[in-house]
């Protein structure tokens, strides 16, 4: 085989993989002990790999099952532990599939299409599987549930979380607006208890001071009096020098 077409090879066992774009995610939910089956388009334009990835708690994907697909038809080859009685590849002219037999809990997780396409790795037709016990189906499906499997289910969240943010909105805003009023008209009764006891405190200042300035002036008025009443009075008998008297019979 060429170094060309065993150069994809040695990535997928290395773990070094290129992604180039992942699609979006769909998500298939059966009970265990079923048998389910992944498509994917085969898309290479020249002789190159498929291979398909499986992915748990957003590790890196890890390489299952690739094939050569050239002019001659080339055997798949299973990696990391993967059987062909567990897990089943195929690749024609226009498709490839993937086939799990007798699905466990264990074969849950996500996986997708790579085609090796010059110097990287494409993925695509990301699938979401969840294995289920019949017991627990409900349960498993609400768990797992995926708002952006399908694209019709994608919108349908979009509109959801689109209206939910509006009807938060109308709800926030007046609440906020009220809140912002109420900070307000607190000022505002701050400001003005503030300008009525200023005032007050004005009008007391005055008074004390008019009230002082009558203190003042009685006091004035009272130690004038007193020095009028100090000064000495003339006496009524007093004799005046230039007066004769005369006495008659």
């Amino acid at each position: 085989m060429k170094l060309s077409a065993t150069h994809p090879l040695m990535l997928f066992l290395i773990g070094i993989i290129f992604v180039k774009r992942t699609s979006l995610t769909l998500v298939k939910t059966v009970n265990s002990g079923t048998t389910v089956a992944f498509l994917c388009p085969n898309i290479l334009t020249e002789p190159s790999y498929i291979a398909w990835f499986k992915q748990i708690n957003g590790s890196l994907p890890l390489c299952i099952v690739t094939q050569y697909v050239g002019e001659k038809q080339a055997d798949s080859i299973y990696l990391n532990g993967f059987k062909k009685d567990h897990i089943e590849m195929s690749v024609n002219k226009t498709f490839s599939s993937l086939k799990i037999v007798n699905v466990d809990v264990s074969d849950s997780g996500f996986y997708y299409c790579g085609s090796f396409l010059t110097n990287y790795m494409k993925f695509h037709n990301k699938t979401q599987l969840v294995v289920v016990n019949e017991t627990n189906q409900f349960k498993e499906d609400i768990t797992n549930a995926d708002c952006g499997a399908t694209e019709e289910t994608s919108r349908s969240c979009h509109i959801y979380y689109t209206l939910t943010l509006i009807l938060s909105g109308l709800v926030l805003l007046p609440t906020v607006f009220a809140i912002v009023v109420l900070i307000r008209l607190k000022k505002s009764n701050k400001q003005r208890q503030d300008a009525q006891r200023h005032g007050h405190n004005k009008e007391m200042n005055k008074q004390l001071q008019q009230k002082e300035q009558d203190e003042d002036l009685n006091y004035a008025a009272l130690s004038l009096d007193k020095k009028k009443s100090r000064r000495p009075v003339r006496g009524m008998r007093e004799v005046e020098p230039n007066v004769i008297y005369a006495a008659t019979r």
